[in-house]
């Protein structure tokens, strides 16, 4: 490859990248994609010289400066963001640019322009596919600026004689590349990833580490939310069947339990619709109340109804709902969300503006109940749950009929729902396509004694309306199943298919409990390479939008206290090993064994050798080091004593650590020898301990405090 291709490939591609990453962000239309891109890749064909030399100089610049009313009309009455403005402003140069092949003082121009548009579109989204752009970006940002420096150092070389080629081929001869003759177009390729890399290591570091003192500028994308019918206020049955089918994601959900210990049935709940008026479900109440907060969190509960706790952490799609969701029974929602509202059937909604991805928490009771517990409870219900949760339309009086001959043989309130939906999960199947006549008076009906296939919506409404004709207050609940778990990352994917419908009852003493009368929906299958391949992407995607994107101060200070606790952590382990050493060298010379003997004398061989052959850079480090010390004569002695009883100290504890006994954390090194006054060492450790407490807080030791101690640490090493 010549260096005039290279260097075009690498001009054209640092443009490309910067259209590309605009392209993703979503805020162009079809037209401003298409338009630009086929002039972008149109313009490696075209003759760029010949397509400049069309128009003379004067009228290139006329045509950049007539964008300028072009590019006020666009601010004040088409896109009317001055960010999208000056983004079109931007694309319209980078084009113009490319398909002229201007001069190279004008690279810089283009250099900027396409940094400016990168910015835009970091401003504008956060897909993890511009990771990619971004990664492209700088290659052939790297690639443009070497060859473009090699370029400009070689013309000014050839201008002032300091250099001349010795070989021209003669289609380089007046193209001011005389002097790449030869161009080593692979070693151009490896440098210019060497540079890449090297600024994306430099990169890293410094984005993770820069002070996070103000919170980032983002701006919302022009796309629309995802509209998701299931969860309007006003919900007819069927709705849910039309977008099961759409494998859109929905939300990311991150649990702090493992899941063999979560609830087989797990769902995020959204919202409970109370109304029924034969044909849809509605909420009743329309009335919302702001709910306070409460160290940053809203509170939803009084009380718990047992220890089992699961705290959710949501990554929520832009959605056309304003429901928060969570796990039934949820105590607090984080303070993410701006303010809260509530209603009276359980409802919690955000006001924040769902046009972006929205993450926040819930803390949910997820305790079982103890079946004999709520079939023992009996009660009227309170007069504000039977108005609106027994409400009833006209219906087909065999739907009653159905729903006692079922029941019949219950005792209690919690029998008879258990056995409706046991019958209604046996006797009738599941299926997205439901036949029979749309506008049917009846949907109910039908689905029981007609059609007797359905989808979740047709098993709700028929188990919340026959608990209704008992006299069991009841309420349809629209959400999700807990969607598809990511081992990579340890989070739920939770996709518009995922959508579902259940029901919730009222039990005296108890309160609302949870039943899913629909049987088991048939699942997709996908090839194992697509189902991998999906895992990883969705973990990486929740990496980049939890760990990169929404990288704040909060996260830096733990990162950087993780950081410190591990320097820490690791520095201890050295000292303890040195000083470990340090005690195995001593034994080895202490004990008459002649293996121990001869190691010993062997290094200490070599520590001689290596001190007669080093003798005077040693004799001048020797120097150095105690001009530095700021002590001499006893204070030097002191130093050694100090140094001697603390490393016997730490020689204590490995001893005892190695015997299962570990100082805590929180512990004071008295409150340790204390703690072990019963064992048959516990006075030599106690008394150890003194000594070294002397040290440790300043008072002046002697000779025999040194004696002492090792005195004192064989005692320990002997006692058992």
């Amino acid at each position: 490859m010549s260096f005039a291709t290279f260097y075009r490939l690498s001009s054209s591609g640092l443009i490309a990248a910067a259209f590309l990453a605009v392209a993703i962000a979503g805020v162009l239309s079809p037209v401003l994609i298409l338009l630009p891109g086929c002039l972008i890749i149109a313009s490696w064909f075209l003759d760029t010289a010949r397509v400049r030399q069309l128009l003379p100089e004067w009228a290139w610049r006329s045509i950049i400066l007539s964008y300028l009313p072009i590019y006020f009309l666009d601010y004040r009455y088409l896109s009317k963001s001055l960010l999208l403005s000056t983004l079109h402003l931007l694309i319209f140069l980078l084009v113009l640019r490319l398909i002229t092949h201007d001069e190279d003082r004008a690279f810089l121009h283009e250099l900027l322009a396409c940094c400016g548009s990168l910015l835009i579109a970091a401003a504008l989204t956060t897909e993890l596919i511009f990771v990619i752009c971004l990664m492209l970006f700088v290659t052939f940002a790297a690639g443009s600026l070497l060859l473009f420096d090699m370029k400009r150092c070689g013309a000014d070389a050839l201008k002032s004689g300091a250099i001349q080629p010795v070989v021209v081929s003669e289609r380089l001869k007046g193209t001011g590349y005389e002097l790449y003759t030869g161009f080593p177009s692979g070693t151009a390729v490896a440098l210019t990833l060497v540079l890449a890399a090297a600024v994306i290591l430099l990169a890293v570091p410094l984005f993770f580490l820069f002070p996070r003192a103000f919170p980032g500028v983002s701006f919302p994308p022009s796309g629309h939310p995802v509209a998701l019918s299931g969860f309007s206020e006003t919900v007819a049955l069927g709705a849910i069947g039309r977008i099961k089918e759409s494998g859109e994601p929905v939300m990311k959900v991150r649990v702090d339990s493992a899941p063999a210990r979560l609830p087989p049935d797990l769902k995020w709940r959204g919202i409970a619709l109370d109304r029924f008026d034969g044909r849809s479900w509605s909420r009743s109440s329309k009335e919302r109340f702001r709910i306070p907060t409460q160290a940053g969190f809203f509170k939803l509960q009084e009380y718990t109804q047992g220890p089992e706790l699961l705290v959710q952490t949501f990554l929520l799609e832009p959605i056309v709902t304003d429901v928060v969701f969570g796990s039934h029974r949820m105590l607090a929602v984080s303070g993410d969300l701006g303010w809260l509202e509530r209603d009276a059937s359980e409802n919690v909604f955000s006001r924040t503006p769902r046009d972006a991805q929205v993450r926040y928490s819930v803390v949910s009771d997820i305790t079982r109940l103890d079946p004999l517990h709520i079939a023992g409870s009996h009660g009227p219900p309170p007069d504000d749950i039977r108005a609106c949760c027994l409400q009833l339309p006209a219906i087909d009086p065999r739907i009653g009929v159905l729903a006692n001959r079922v029941t019949e043989s219950a005792d209690t309130p919690y029998e008879k729902a258990l056995l409706l939906e046991a019958h209604l999960r046996s006797a009738y199947g599941y299926s997205l396509d439901l036949k029979g006549t749309p506008d049917h008076p009846d949907p109910v009906a039908m689905f029981l004694f007609d059609i007797r296939r359905g989808h979740c919506e047709y098993f709700a409404s028929a188990m919340a309306v026959m608990l209704r004709r008992l006299g069991i207050p009841s309420r349809l609940i629209n959400g999700f199943r807990s969607g598809e778990y990511n081992r990579l990352s340890g989070h739920w994917t939770v996709r518009q298919y995922n959508a579902h419908s259940w029901v919730e009852a009222w039990f005296a003493g108890v309160g609302w409990v949870a039943f899913d009368p629909t049987p088991g929906e048939p699942e997709g299958r996908r090839s194992f390479f697509l189902q991998a391949a999906a895992g990883v992407f969705d973990a990486l995607d929740l990496w980049w939008t939890d760990d990169v994107v929404n990288y704040d101060l909060r996260k830096q200070s733990s990162l950087l206290r993780t950081g410190f606790t591990t320097l820490r952590d690791y520095g201890n382990a050295a000292r303890a090993a040195t000083v470990q050493a340090g005690g195995s060298i001593r034994n080895g010379l202490a004990r008459p064994h002649s293996g121990s003997r001869a190691i010993c004398g062997i290094t200490l061989a070599c520590l001689l050798v290596l001190a007669f052959v080093f003798k005077g850079g040693l004799r001048r480090g020797l120097s150095r080091v105690r001009r530095a010390l700021p002590i001499s004569g006893g204070g030097r002695s002191e130093a050694r004593r100090r140094s001697a009883i603390a490393g016997i100290y730490e020689e204590a504890l490995i001893l005892l650590r190695r015997r299962g006994l570990e100082r805590g954390g929180s512990q004071t090194p008295r409150e340790f020898a204390r703690q072990q006054a019963g064992a048959p060492f516990g006075g030599d450790l106690l008394s150890l301990t003194d000594i070294y407490n002397r040290v440790r807080f300043g008072s002046r030791t002697e000779e025999e405090d040194l004696a002492r101690a090792r005195s004192l640490l064989r005692a320990i090493r002997h006692h058992p």
